[in-house]
C-alpha cells in the first residue's frame, strides 16, 4: 500500500507539473500572439493606419488631425495635378486647396447660427419672411422654417420633384426662386437637397438687413457678396484663414480625376462656386479645413462658435450627421463632386469627423472610382465614413483597448455620399 502510495503521489506531481508547464507556456504564448499597447499617441497611430491605405496608390490625398484645437498630425501624398496636365506634376499636400464640396453645408450652418444670435432668431422661425418679397411661393413654403433647411426636411425636393439632388441650375439665383414658386408637398421628410443650403445664401444677408432691390441681377451680386463677406468675418478669420475662396487659387488648380490611375490621365478642373456658394463651393486646404471644425466644435473653444452654439449644431444636427459605434457617437459631413459628362466621371470626396475623445479629422482626396455603375470613394469598398472610422478604431485599438476595429459596426444615419 505504501508503495501504490509514493508511486501515485509522483505520477500527481509529474502530472501537475506537465499542469504547470503548460498553462506557463501557454501565457508565454499569450504574451507572444498578444502585443504590448503601443506607446505612440492616438493622433499618430491614427495617420498611420489613414496613411496604410492612402500611400502609394497614386490618389492625391491630404488629412489633418487636432486634439482640442491643436494639430497633433497630418500627411499627404500623390499630386495636385500631373505631368498630363497643363500646369505639371505638382505634389499634394496640407497646404493644398481642394473644393470642400458638401463639406461646406456645416459651415453655412455655423453662419446662420451667428447671424440669428446676432439677431435674436430662432432656428424654429419661418424662413418666408426673409425671403425675396418679388418671389412666388408655392404652397406650404410659408411653413418651412431654418430648421427645416438645415435638416433636410423642408419638403423641398426639386424641379423634378424626384428628391433626386439638384444640378447647378437649381443652386442659381433663379433656381432657387423656381423652387419656392414650386412648393413644397412634404416638409417633415428628409430630403437631401442642395438648395436647403443654397437658400442661405439669401436668407443670411436678409436677416443681417439687406433690402431686396427686386432686380434679380442685382440681388443675386448682392447676397453673393454678403454671404461670401459674413462666412470670411465670421467663421475664417476666426479661425486666422484669410481671403477663403469659392474657386480654385488663380493658375493653381486642383485636379480631380478616376481611380485606378494612368499615366496619361488628364484631370478636371471643379472650377468656381460663387453663384451656387452654400450647400457646397468652398475652397481650403485640409489644415484650414481641419482647424475650422476643430476651433468650431471642440469644447472650450469660442473663436468661431460658443459652446453652446456648438452643442446646438451638433445636438440639433444642423448641417452635420452623426454615426453610432461602441466607441460612441462621431458627427460628421462628408462632400464630394464629380464631372457628370463621362460614366467615369473624375471627382473628389471630402469629409470632416469629431470623434468623442475631442480629436477631429479631415480627408481630402482628388479622385473617384468608377465600380458596379456608379461613383465612390477609392478605398474600403467605396464608404469614405467607414474608412476614417475604422483607421480611427484600428489606432485605439493598437493604445490597448479590447474592441472590434471593423467598420461594419458602425452605424450610419444617411450612409449615401453628400
Amino acid at each position: 500500500m505504501k508503495n501504490n502510495s509514493v508511486k501515485n503521489s509522483k505520477i500527481l506531481y509529474h502530472s501537475l507539473m506537465v499542469v504547470v508547464v503548460t498553462i506557463t507556456l501557454g501565457l508565454q504564448s499569450c504574451r507572444e500572439t498578444e502585443p504590448e499597447p503601443s506607446t505612440a499617441t492616438l493622433a499618430d497611430l491614427f495617420a498611420q493606419k489613414l496613411e496604410d491605405t492612402l500611400q502609394n496608390r497614386g490618389v492625391g490625398h491630404a488629412f489633418t488631425i487636432y486634439e482640442g484645437t491643436e494639430l497633433k498630425a497630418q500627411g499627404s501624398g500623390g499630386f495636385q495635378s500631373r505631368k498630363a496636365d497643363p500646369e505639371g506634376q505638382k505634389d499634394f499636400t496640407p497646404d493644398t486647396k481642394l473644393h470642400i464640396a458638401s463639406m461646406t453645408k456645416t459651415i453655412t450652418a455655423m453662419a446662420f447660427l451667428k447671424a440669428v444670435s446676432q439677431k435674436g432668431l430662432k432656428t424654429s422661425d419661418l424662413i418666408a419672411p426673409y425671403l425675396p418679397p418679388s418671389w412666388k411661393l408655392g404652397a406650404g413654403v410659408d411653413k418651412i422654417t431654418f430648421g427645416d433647411l438645415l435638416t433636410h426636411k423642408s419638403g423641398i425636393s426639386g424641379l423634378s420633384s424626384s428628391c433626386l439632388n439638384g444640378a447647378y441650375g437649381e443652386n442659381i439665383y433663379t433656381g432657387l426662386k423656381s423652387l419656392m414658386a414650386l412648393g413644397v408637398t412634404s416638409r417633415g421628410n428628409y430630403c437631401y437637397q442642395n438648395a436647403n443650403f443654397g437658400l442661405f445664401r439669401i436668407l443670411i444677408p436678409r436677416i443681417l438687413g439687406y433690402t431686396f432691390t427686386g432686380n434679380d441681377a442685382t440681388d443675386d451680386l448682392q447676397t453673393q457678396q454678403r454671404f461670401l463677406a459674413f462666412l470670411q468675418q465670421e467663421i475664417f478669420e476666426k479661425a486666422g484663414i484669410q481671403n477663403a475662396l469659392a474657386a480654385f487659387p488663380v493658375n493653381n488648380p486642383t485636379y480631380t480625376y478616376n481611380f485606378p490611375l494612368t499615366v496619361d490621365q488628364r484631370g478636371w478642373n471643379p472650377g468656381s462656386f460663387g453663384p451656387v456658394l452654400g450647400g457646397y463651393g468652398m475652397y481650403l486646404t485640409a489644415t484650414e479645413a481641419g482647424k475650422i471644425y476643430a476651433l468650431a466644435l471642440s469644447s472650450g473653444s469660442n473663436e468661431v462658435l460658443t459652446p453652446a452654439l456648438a452643442d446646438s449644431l451638433i445636438v440639433k444636427n444642423l448641417g452635420c450627421y452623426k454615426a453610432t459605434s461602441n466607441l460612441g457617437t462621431m458627427v460628421y459631413h462628408d462632400g464630394w463632386w464629380y464631372e457628370v459628362l463621362t460614366p467615369s466621371g473624375r471627382g473628389l470626396r471630402t469629409i470632416w469627423v469629431k470623434f468623442p475623445n475631442n480629436l477631429t479629422c479631415v480627408v481630402f482626396v482628388n479622385a473617384l472610382q468608377y465600380k458596379n455603375g456608379s461613383l465612390r470613394f477609392p478605398f474600403n469598398d467605396g464608404n469614405i465614413v467607414g474608412f476614417v472610422y475604422s483607421a480611427y478604431a484600428k489606432a485605439v485599438q493598437a493604445r490597448g483597448a479590447r474592441i472590434s476595429a471593423e467598420s461594419e459596426s458602425l452605424l450610419i444615419e444617411h450612409p449615401e455620399p453628400h
